[in-house]
This record gives structure tokens, C-alpha cells and sequence, in this order.
């Protein structure tokens, strides 16, 4: 199927726990009852269903966008062909006239989490406060170092978003998916009845305990999920004992309602050929590589695309220890060999990647092309000019459930070997994964252009002399090493209308309450959004149309 048409990939290995599992759902059965299982729409997922905090580095690591991109939806929503757009079902953003770097948000009088509670500023400030304390909260949110203040006052449906001087014109990255979380539910676990003040006071003993329930609970394993209220579309009405999710409509949620419901999110491990034979998968986010034909998600009764996405895998460097100058951090871009590392995965993966080399927009970014001598001077492979970092070891670490992770770090290792610089790698669990500049000097991990970089002012929506200046001054940097592509692999069944890939930290899950299943087929030629009878209207963020959209090429 082609490109153009929605996109999604199936989960991974098959576990015999979710096996049996799934030959359950129907209930208990008595011998010679040969009634097929309960159908379901089943939704796999190539990660294991870990938090749906995105905001946090363990979020960004096992793909908490793709299970919360609908629980908790953004101030914007990343859209098809890296556009960000708004989402006024939770909040407006208006620059102000007499200062860009002054922006004013309005809350839906409406937007109120499944439990009944308003959404207010204090749950956007939290998200503030965490992304400045990543020793505290586990966060990883650099963009917010662009701002200067949050005013909230408790309670309001109103705040103002202060920047630095020189920036602003990226608000609209702020606050993405599975980043602004209820606050009163943080608040009620550390025991802090006034969670502002605390959060505002500087108090180590009480930021360290909203740092501590800011992380746990979101995590699926640590806190029951259907405990916890969610903003969007979406609530979690149950997690079985294999891992999966149940997700049904948020009875609180102001905005469109859901088309399909319950949605069953299965993880990595789950055993996608049972899932499938028992109607139980309706869209699979799948590794890249896996033999589709033996999982039986083959054309015509299945649409299956493959594409390049807009993320890169990337390695972020630490400014502490043998990397801390601009100098070393060249020297280890200079004694990596990008088109080597994609071949290696190409060929572990049996998926095509490309070298990458662009850090202020992806590879799918309309700009892109006319941006190809800046990637190609950005990813020189010169072994001879390591000279700052010969001797030196430089500890790597990755997610080791990734197996793709492992083969770029052993050829970094190879490479770097060769020339004088030597790497260790430290792969780690989702348990234990550690702190950058603490546990490894390098982290490797996958992600798109939004809410990194914050050294640059100008982001996707900037012009072409302006990500040309930003590329090289981003380069020359080099706190970030851009590697390969991420290659996603996506399928979905014949009927099922409005499935599409954002090609970002959301997958397809960035609307997946617009998918619908229909009686006729999805053509084969049909364009990614071809569906007029969704009834979605103007506002709803599978119109990349909507009203204030950034436009990829051009200024805010």
C-alpha cells in the first residue's frame, strides 16, 4: 500500500502468557464449546506499556506518546507532515501583541479530567516545575529552559507563559502529549495540600516527594491505572495481568466522542498472529522488519505501509566528564560512521534506514531536501580528527529491550575502537535505566525535533535561512548526534477508515479517536484522511487544515 495511505505497525514477539490470555477473553467454556473468542479492537504497540507520563526520560524511552496521545492530548498535537495543531478542546494560546515572548493560555471552561476535576494552570505549572528539576522528577523536557516564569494562580483557568529574550516563536512545543498531568492526583499521593506553594517554595523534602509521584504514579506497574483521571478522549477502564490496557471513553471529555471504543493497547509481547486470529487486532505499530506474512497481516485484508519516520535515533551527550567542550563532543561525531550504522541496522532489521543528520527538523520535513549538504558536512565520518578524545572512555547507554540499539552502539564501538576512543557500552532495563551525565555519559534514544534543541529559537516553522543558521550552530555544539531514520512498519484492517501515521512520538495514535470501522474497504489509492463521513469537525487534530497550524517553511 502506499505511503499515503494511514500508517501502522505490529507489536513484537509473541509471549505464551498473552496467548492464553487471549484465548480467554471470551470467558470460561466447557468442554466442546467450540464458540470463537469475544472479537475486539485490539491495538499493538512495539514497546512494553510502561507509563503514560511522556514527560519523563523513561516515558521518552519506552513511547509513553503513543499510549497517552488521546489520555492526555497536548496544548498542540502533532499532525501528518511534522504541522502542530491546536487543540482548543483543552486549551487556546495567544501570543501577545506587544511581546512574542509573552504567551497567554485559555483553558476550555469544559476541559475537565474523568474523575470530574477542572483542568487548570496548575497542572500546566507542575509540568513547568518538573521540567526543571530532572533530578527530582526523572523529567526530560528541555525546551522549558526557553521560558523564564509560569504565572498561575490556583485554580485558574488562565496563565502566561513568560520567555527568555530571543525566544518564543516555539510555544507551541511546549506541553505536549502526556506532559500536563493532573496535578491534584500528584498532589493527593505526596500529601501536599497546597502542591503550588510546595511547588513554588524550593523546599528539597517537598519537591523531592512531587518528584516521586510525578514518576510513579503514572507508572502502569506501580499504581493502578484506573485510578488515575485522565483529560482526553480516553480513560483506562482496565490493565489485565499480561500487561494490556483497556481503554474507554472519557465521560468527562467536552470534545467529540470517540468513534471506537473499548480499545484494547497490547504490548511488545503480545502474540499478534493469536490476536489476529480471534478478531482481536484491529492496528498494528509493529518493528520494523517483522515477517508480516507469518503474523497474517498481508494485503488485501490488511493495509500495510512502510515509511521513514520523522524521528531519528540520536545519541544526547552529557556535559559532565570526558564530553564537557565542544571539541570532544565533535570528536565523537567525527569517529562515527552514519552510513556504516545504517547499513548495520538495514541489515539487522531487514528495514531500510538512512543516514541522518538534521537536528532542527526531521527527515520527512517538506524542507529537508534542500537541507542535504548540511546534513552530509553535519555527518563526516573523519577518524583521523578524534585527537581530543584519544584515550578517553565513553560510557553509552540505551534501553535494552531495543534490539536495534544494541547493533548501532557495538559498530559507535567499533569505529570509535579503531580510532582511539574507547566505548562502553551500558545498556540498561526499563527499572533501572539511570541518569544521563550520572549512569553514562551518551544516551541513545529515538525521537522527533519537538521540544529538543532549546538552544535554537527557531524550530519546524522556521524559515530555510533560519534552520540553516540554527543546523550550525546546533552542530557546532554538538550536544546531540543525530544517527539514522526510524523505520516504522504499520498495518491495519481493510475497514478500518482514518488510520494515519503523524510520523512523531504519537505514532498513529495522535487520533485515534477518529478511527472508525466501515463496511466498505479503504481503497488502496485513498488519500491518508480520505473520509468524509468521519464527521470531524474543523477543530479535531485529523484536520491538518485547523486554524492556526504551523505551516512546516514558513515563520509563525
Amino acid at each position: 500500500m502506499k505511503g499515503s495511505v494511514g500508517k501502522k505497525i505490529a507489536a513484537t514477539a509473541g509471549a505464551a502468557a498473552i496467548t492464553v490470555a487471549v484465548a480467554s477473553c471470551a470467558g470460561d467454556r466447557g468442554p466442546g464449546d467450540s464458540a470463537a473468542p469475544e472479537e475486539q479492537f485490539g491495538y499493538a504497540l512495539p514497546q512494553e506499556l510502561v507509563t503514560t507520563n511522556a514527560g519523563t526520560a523513561l516515558g521518552v524511552a519506552t513511547d509513553a506518546g503513543k499510549i497517552s496521545a488521546r489520555l492526555y492530548p497536548g496544548a498542540f498535537i502533532e499532525g501528518p507532515d511534522e504541522q502542530l495543531l491546536p487543540n482548543p478542546d483543552i486549551v487556546k494560546a495567544f501570543p501577545s501583541k506587544r511581546n512574542q515572548a509573552v504567551i497567554n493560555y485559555q483553558i476550555n471552561s469544559q476541559a475537565e479530567y474523568s474523575d470530574g476535576k477542572p483542568v487548570v494552570c496548575d497542572d500546566f505549572l507542575l509540568t513547568y516545575e518538573a521540567s526543571k528539576r530532572p533530578d527530582l522528577f526523572g523529567s526530560d523536557m528541555p525546551l522549558f529552559s526557553q521560558v523564564q516564569s509560569l504565572d498561575c494562580q490556583p485554580g485558574s483557568k488562565r496563565f502566561v507563559v513568560n520567555f527568555k529574550p530571543g525566544f518564543g516563536e516555539r510555544y507551541r512545543e511546549l506541553f505536549s502529549a502526556g506532559s500536563v498531568l493532573p496535578m491534584h492526583t500528584v498532589a493527593e499521593r505526596a500529601k501536599l495540600p497546597d502542591a503550588a506553594q510546595a511547588l513554588r517554595s524550593g523546599d528539597e523534602a517537598m519537591l523531592t516527594e512531587m518528584g516521586k509521584q510525578w514518576q510513579e504514579t503514572f507508572l502502569l506497574s506501580k499504581t493502578d491505572p484506573t485510578s488515575v483521571p485522565t483529560s482526553g478522549p480516553y480513560k483506562i477502564a482496565s490493565r489485565g495481568e499480561d500487561g494490556h490496557l483497556e481503554l474507554t471513553a472519557n465521560p468527562g471529555w467536552s470534545g467529540v466522542k470517540p468513534v471506537e471504543e473499548p480499545i484494547h493497547v497490547w504490548p511488545r509481547r503480545a502474540d499478534l498472529a493469536t490476536l489476529r486470529e480471534h478478531n482481536q487486532l484491529k492496528v498494528a505499530d509493529i518493528d520494523a522488519g517483522k515477517n508480516l506474512e507469518e503474523l497474517g497481516l498481508k494485503e488485501p485484508d490488511w493495509r500495510v505501509t512502510r515509511v521513514q519516520s520523522s524521528r531519528v535515533d540520536t545519541l544526547r551527550i552529557s556535559d559532565l566528564g570526558p564530553l564537557g567542550t565542544p571539541e570532544a563532543r565533535s570528536a565523537l561525531n567525527y569517529c562515527i560512521d552514519q552510513r556504516g550504522l545504517a547499513d548495520a541496522v538495514t541489515k539487522h532489521s531487514g528495514a531500510r534506514v538512512k543516514p541522518a543528520g538534521l537536528r532542527v527538523i526531521g527527515p520527512s520535513h517538506p524542507l529537508s531536501s534542500q537541507l542535504t549538504r548540511t546534513s552530509q558536512e553535519n555527518t563526516v565520518f573523519a577518524p583521523d580528527k578524534v585527537a581530543a578524545l584519544t584515550g578517553q572512555t565513553i560510557r553509552i547507554g540505551y534501553l535494552e529491550t531495543t534490539s536495534r540499539y544494541k547493533v548501532i552502539v557495538d559498530k559507535i564501538k567499533q569505529t570509535c575502537g579503531a580510532a582511539g576512543v574507547n566505548v562502553e557500552p551500558v545498556p540498561r532495563g526499563i527499572s533501572d535505566y539511570g541518569v544521563l551525565g550520572v549512569d553514562y555519559d551518551v544516551l541513545l534514544d529515538t525521537r522527533t525535533t519537538f521540544g529538543r534543541n532549546a538552544a535554537v529559537a527557531h524550530g519546524v516553522s522556521g524559515r530555510l535561512t533560519e534552520i540553516q543558521r540554527e543546523e550550525k550552530k546546533l552542530q557546532a555544539a554538538s550536544y546531540s548526534i543525530p544517527l539514522v531514520t526510524e523505520a516504522r512498519t504499520i498495518a491495519f484492517e481493510g475497514h478500518l477508515h482514518n488510520v494515519m501515521d503523524n510520523g512523531a512520538d504519537g505514532g498513529v495514535s495522535w487520533n485515534m479517536d477518529r478511527w472508525i470501522t466501515r463496511i466498505t474497504p479503504v481503497p488502496d489509492d485513498a488519500p491518508a484522511a480520505a473520509d468524509p463521513d468521519a464527521k470531524t469537525p474543523s477543530n479535531n487534530p485529523n484536520q491538518s487544515g485547523a486554524s492556526g497550524t504551523s505551516n512546516p517553511g514558513k515563520g509563525s
